[in-house]
């Protein structure tokens, strides 16, 4: 296929309106692809040319590099194309614009397929060593120099993360459905596949080549991070143990970082939330898994704790963090030793567990996990009562945990993977006070501090994640509750992502002083979530305006575990508001 095909169909889907008719135009799109290159359409879609678990180096650059290869290809100075920049907002469509006035437009000396972009941009991001820039530079000057305008625009916009369609994974998903089955209710096999393999490329060429049967066939494997299960939210006992069936297993909340441990014989491979491969920075838990569970081969959920060696107490999820920013790994595990407490199993010995009701998984572990100080299961409690349940709760909170989470035990208590469920249901302190949800938000922009603030950032502008559209609304400027250490710490991080322009993926009817690239997440807190005139969290789907939360703080949390496209849901928020509307009438 002609990759002027491909950027004339994201043209058109970029330009439709409408979710389903964006799934119809793409689902055309893909029909008409060879099916080896269906992966390769995927991958450049979704903006990866490899899912993170495979620790493939992956193309994305920073805009002043996009800059200079816009000048190269376009032979113009660079100070033309940031001009040209402030102008249209957009690389892409900066890169049209020069690329149309340029003599090269009509001299391109080959036409692009997907296959030869897919594999430039490979070849460019694996380029490694002291010369490693001048090379990504010059591949990607001789991919514009072959490109037409419009396939200019859609290049640049891939590598620079800004690929704008309004398709997310599920819009996908539904796409290669649509394309492939005739039955739209094939979607749910492709998600089920996509779940347990974590590559959607893969599912797409297997779909193309294979057809559905093949795609039902795909099934959990030691050593492929499974998409990890997401637990709901409530703030009431009560509801808890009726959303959940009526007895829940409530097990401790731990401050730490949750991981998949893969076992295969002696070989141990850890996975974070965000499926990068995280073994090397937790060589500590290796050696226990190593030494304490039993099975050959499983694939367990755990958290990983922080301890102070010297008391034995859990230390605070920040302070795991800085030991994953370190690179002494040996000095590091004698200052933070790791404890890990296991609450979940996915595979052992050769078979998918996901199906069985949790209190047999839970059972399963026990027998193959050799229990010490260091390696144990969570603390659990099976109960029918609210009142025990908020008295578990209670004291999990004076021991210096987060919180507790109920987890429903009745016969369809099966692990969902990638699956948000009240099959799991956390109950934290921050839920019991102000917002009944704690929101893990992204930091878009900035507004410049003032007088003792001066040189600082003063106020942070996050946004919820649209699944939907694959966008980033805003929904509060947090400007309150921040310590100097806080601010020092929003400077150092935050420059490093600074754009000279709003991100295409962010909607805000806010002007920030400085705008970022949506990658840092934080936990926030509010008092409730409100309709909004300012904010567009939610606006397609409610009547009155978007959605706020009132009267924001940073808890101090960065969620370094979480990939932004793992914040706060616009759909999390917006059931978070329907269901305190309720509580409020």
């Amino acid at each position: 296929m002609l990759y002027e095909t491909l950027a004339n169909a994201y043209d058109e889907v970029e330009t439709t309106s409408g979710s389903l008719e964006k799934i119809r135009l793409f689902s055309e799109l893909l029909q008409k692809a060879d099916p080896n290159e269906v992966q390769y359409i995927v991958a450049l879609t979704i903006g990866k040319l490899h899912p993170d678990w495979k620790s493939q180096p992956e193309i994305g650059i920073a805009e002043k590099m996009a800059i200079q290869v816009v000048a190269a290809a376009a032979s113009v100075p660079e100070s033309d194309v940031q001009d040209s920049l402030r102008r249209t907002g957009d690389i892409g469509s900066t890169a049209e614009s020069l690329l149309q006035k340029s003599a090269q437009a009509t001299l391109f000396s080959q036409d692009l397929t997907v296959s030869v972009v897919f594999d430039t941009l490979d070849q460019a991001a694996k380029a490694s060593g002291s010369g490693s820039n001048k090379i990504k530079v010059s591949k990607l000057v001789g991919l514009l120099t072959d490109a037409k305008p419009i396939e200019a625009r859609y290049i640049l916009r891939t590598v620079t993360g800004s690929l704008r369609l309004g398709l997310g994974h599920m819009g996908l998903i539904d796409s290669l459905a649509a394309a492939f089955t005739e039955d739209k209710d094939t979607r749910n096999d492709i998600e089920a596949a996509f779940n347990v393999c974590s590559d959607l490329g893969e599912v797409a060429s297997v779909l193309a080549k294979d057809g559905i049967e093949a795609v039902r066939a795909i099934r959990t494997n030691v050593g492929i991070p499974i998409r990890m299960m997401a637990a709901k939210k409530l703030s009431s006992p009560e509801e808890i143990i009726e959303k959940a069936g009526g007895k829940v297993l409530v097990e401790n909340k731990y401050d730490g970082e949750r991981v998949q441990v893969h076992k295969i014989g002696n070989e141990v491979i850890l996975y974070s939330r965000r499926q990068e491969v995280i073994t090397t920075q937790y060589p500590d838990v290796v050696k226990l898994v190593q030494d304490h569970v039993k099975s050959k081969t499983c694939v367990l959920e755990g958290e990983c704790v922080a301890i102070d060696p010297s008391t034995g107490k859990m230390r605070p999820f920040q302070e795991l963090m800085r030991r994953r920013r370190k690179t002494d790994i040996e000095a590091t595990q004698a200052e933070v030793p790791i404890a890990i407490f296991f609450f979940d199993i996915l595979f052992a010995d050769g078979k998918d567990v996901t199906s069985l009701p949790m209190l047999k998984r839970r059972e399963l572990m026990e027998k193959i996990v050799d229990t010490t100080d260091r390696v144990n299961l969570t603390v659990a409690e099976l109960t029918d009562s609210p009142e025990r349940l908020q008295v578990i709760f209670e004291e999990a909170i004076e021991t210096g945990h987060e919180g507790v989470i109920a987890k429903a035990t009745h016969k369809d208590s099966t692990y969902q993977a990638g699956a948000r469920s009240w099959l799991w249901i956390k109950l934290k302190a921050s839920y019991t006070e102000g917002l009944s949800d704690s929101a893990d938000l992204v930091i878009v922009g900035a507004i410049h501090g003032r007088g003792k603030r001066t040189g600082l950032y003063g106020a942070i502008l996050a946004s919820a994640y649209d699944i939907d559209s694959d966008t980033y609304p805003t929904v509060c400027k947090i400007g309150t509750g921040f310590t100097d250490d806080m601010l020092a710490e929003f400077k150092e991080r935050l420059d490093r992502h600074k754009l000279e322009q709003k991100h295409p993926k962010v909607i805000s009817d806010i002007d920030a002083d400085v705008w970022f690239e949506p990658i840092e997440v934080i936990e926030v807190l509010g008092d409730e979530i409100t309709l909004s005139p300012t904010h567009p969290a939610g606006r397609k789907i409610l009547k009155d305006g978007g959605l706020a939360i009132r009267f924001p703080r940073f808890t101090g949390r960065w969620r370094e575990d979480k990939d932004p496209t793992q914040a706060t849901s616009v759909d999390d928020l917006i059931e978070a508001f329907e269901r305190q509307r309720r509580i409020s009438e």
